[in-house]
């Protein structure tokens, strides 16, 4: 910091950044942690490397940095603190334009929450970036923003305004009608005005659509909040920061524009953006619009990952990824990426983090370092120290002479009734409590609004709906013949639609109004990544599985007040018994029992699912891209590489080298690893026969791959096409 003036810039600017960003009315932060100041410090060396390499700067690069502290410690203000450092410097080194980092998420409520967060800092910082007199941060060059990369549920993948398909046409008609789009606002609040004052408008000559904010004194130029939300307009403007899903890792075997990110940028379009051969708006046919070998200065992909909630990334998912982590890494090697890859991660529930970063990144256990270390004494470390007051009070209960479905149910009536007359006491009276707030106060009625809202987390979605249908039925009618509030009930599970899932998180974080929900039932959907200081009272119905689940789920409460956990223990369960026998020994020791990751890169049947997306991403990522052709889109078609491959132009050479580095088996010394080798030498020959002898019908190299590439990242089996019969037609008619 004290001998690189632009090292010193970029610390001063990320540190107003985040001085701007925590002057907000409802939640102040006017100084970092000291553990987050300190990793951020931690991190300097390594990105200063691609300024200045040294051997052993760029060995710092080579390290996986797992910050490992409590739920609402504040890893993430940790990790967004090296994003903006990163942000700042690359452009003072100078890297005009491009992707800086890509942050991962393994689910998609996190990606959710964790935009609005995200657009607030780069937003912020965008601004900061704009006063600056400094002609690598204001000259020819792009400013930040952030990329929404989550898939076509939560918004469109590509909008095409006059497209002949049905899917195409139905994505244009919701971005032409204002309530529709609305519906895709991923950012609730504008991160300049802090005002809940955005509305989602379409640019149809540039087909994008704009977070806007309404303010009229609004600080970005025209209310254009900088976040892209679309994956096509990703790859058409290259934001700063990406913040997506793990799946979309699986888009480097179906989707050529994936390059783009990586760094392959051969022009620009004065309309549409970034291109690679031709405009990735397919109706942009004006090749007088497409300026090719017009590329930013220092444009090169990623030069950071960082993931969210590590533990996640286990069993079928982690093994999937890691082939497809170590796979990315190689072709950012072959684009000329500067040193290696630099990967953060963060974690509150996490062990034996060293064999799991060596079989999702392909590191070296020796490679993975946890943040910050141990302490010296019990109960305190450098950086934090136990309080000396409870956080959340855990209640165990088992039913007798009753099943836990109906104690749930009386559970659910007990509190709500309780919690309804407490905030409904007249001012006159008492304090049943001898404490000295009066009923009736404001400071009253804000001691209770943070416990109106229940939580009651449930582990199977049978139960979630059982549960639901009697509350409408039984509870509520049973709490309105008392002179009580019928609850107002919403889900968060898995199917919940993502406008729902925003709509329902906007009304629960603000303070209580008549249509907030009052209980909230979820599935473990909700148990990472939901930040809402309003949750603070939940019910368990029944003991999760794995012990870090309940560590992450319980601590979606008591975050900023003091969190009730009621665990309602299964009665016929004998783990459930065991744990309500043990229940104060077992949260004594529950950071201690936190099972270690499961997972093996080298399960067999893996490489069978995901090498048909590797043989694809090299051939969409790599040889489609240097070819030179004037449309490399013709990679995608059948007949053009089975043209390829007869004349010789695509061997099985091309793939296989790079394959072996990927799969990190170049030289095998175990059994599974001379297994992975001899399964790339032999599959590799079976796609190109496969695409060789492929039926007239197929159109796309895709379909003569078998088995297809993968679309997600949670494909763990093939998909079979089910066809109904006249009984089934009938039916599905009804």
């Amino acid at each position: 910091i004290e001998t690189d003036p632009d090292v010193m810039l970029a610390f001063k600017l990320t540190n107003e950044t985040f001085r701007r960003t925590g002057d907000h009315p409802t939640k102040p932060k006017d100084k970092w942690r000291l553990f987050q100041i300190v990793f951020l410090v931690t991190q300097i060396p390594g990105i200063a490397a691609l300024k200045t390499p040294t051997p052993a700067d760029l060995a710092e690069r080579e390290m996986v940095d797992i910050i490992y502290f409590p739920t609402g410690g504040g890893k993430t203000e940790a990790y967004l603190g090296v994003l903006v450092f990163h942000c700042f410097f690359d452009r003072l080194r100078g890297k005009t334009a491009g992707v800086t980092a890509w942050l991962r998420f393994p689910l998609r409520l996190l990606t959710l929450q964790q935009t609005q967060r995200m657009a607030d800092v780069i937003g912020i910082a965008e601004l900061v970036r704009r006063e600056q007199s400094d002609s690598h941060l204001s000259k020819n060059v792009a400013g930040f923003a952030v990329g929404y990369f989550v898939g076509e549920s939560s918004s469109p993948n590509i909008l095409r305004p006059n497209s002949d398909k049905a899917e195409d046409q139905v994505a244009w008609s919701k971005a032409n009608d204002p309530g529709e789009r609305d519906k895709w606002k991923r950012v609730i609040t504008c991160p300049s005005c802090r005002t809940p004052t955005v509305r989602v408008d379409l640019d149809e000559p540039g087909v994008r659509l704009v977070h806007r904010c309404t303010n009229a004194n609004c600080a970005f130029p025209d209310g254009r909040i900088p976040i892209y939300i679309v994956d096509n307009e990703i790859y058409r403007y290259l934001p700063s920061v990406i913040v997506g899903t793990i799946d979309k890792l699986a888009g480097l075997g179906n989707q050529r524009k994936f390059s783009l990110i990586l760094g392959a940028v051969t022009g620009i379009c004065s309309k549409h953006g970034y291109f690679n051969g031709k405009c990735c708006q397919d109706e942009c046919k004006d090749e007088k619009q497409w300026q090719k070998g017009r590329v930013p200065n220092g444009l090169t992909g990623p030069t950071l990952f960082a993931q969210d909630e590590l533990h996640l990334l286990r069993e079928g998912l982690g093994t999937f990824d890691s082939h497809y982590e170590t796979f990315i890494q190689e072709l950012l090697k072959e684009m000329a990426q500067e040193g290696p890859l630099k990967i953060i991660a963060s974690s509150a529930t996490i062990e034996a983090f060293e064999r799991q970063v060596e079989h999702l990144y392909g590191r070296q256990r020796a490679q993975a370092r946890v943040f910050p270390g141990v302490g010296p004494s019990l109960e305190q470390t450098f950086y934090a120290q136990t309080r000396d007051y409870a956080q959340r009070l855990f209640l165990g209960i088992i039913p007798h002479n009753k099943t836990i479905f109906n104690t749930i149910l009386e559970l659910l009536e007990y509190f709500h009734t309780e919690i309804q007359i407490l905030n409904s006491l007249p001012a006159s009276t008492t304090n049943p409590y001898g404490g000295q707030l009066q009923p009736g106060s404001d400071d009253w009625k804000k001691l209770i609004d943070p416990y109106l809202t229940s939580l009651t987390y449930f582990l199977a979605k049978n139960d979630l709906s059982s549960i639901r249908t009697d509350v409408e039925s039984h509870v509520n009618s049973n709490l309105e013949n008392e002179g009580y509030n019928a609850l107002n009930l919403a889900e968060l599970t898995g199917s919940t639609l993502t406008s729902d899932v925003a709509r329902i998180l906007e009304k629960v974080e603000q303070p209580n109004q008549p249509d907030t929900p009052d209980a909230i039932l979820a599935t473990s959907m909700v148990s990472h990544g939901v930040d809402v200081d309003r949750f603070n009272a939940m019910i368990f119905y029944g003991m999760p599985r794995q012990n870090a689940e309940y560590i992450q789920a319980s601590s979606r409460v008591g975050r900023s007040h003091v969190g009730l956990v009621l665990m309602c223990l299964h009665p016929v369960r004998e783990r459930d018994q065991s744990h309500y026998n043990y229940f104060v020994k077992f949260h004594q020791f529950l950071g201690q029992l936190v099972e270690p990751v499961a997972i093996n890169r080298w399960s067999k049947f893996s490489i069978e699912r995901t090498l048909p997306g590797l043989f694809m991403g090299v051939l969409l990522q790599l040889l489609a891209n240097n070819s030179g052709e004037a449309n490399p889109n013709r990679f995608y078609m059948i007949d053009t590489i089975k043209k390829k491959i007869s004349t010789g132009e695509i061997t099985s050479n091309q793939f296989v080298p790079l394959l072996k580095e990927a799969y990190r088996v170049t030289q095998p010394t175990s059994p599974a690893e001379q297994f992975f080798n001899d399964e790339i030498e032999q599959r590799i020959s079976q796609f190109l026969d496969q695409i060789i002898g492929a039926s007239p019908q197929n159109t796309f190299v895709s379909e003569a791959l078998y088995p297809q590439p993968m679309r997600s990242l949670r494909d763990v089996d093939e998909a079979i096409d089910i066809e109904l019969d006249d009984t089934g037609s009938r039916w599905a008619s009804k």
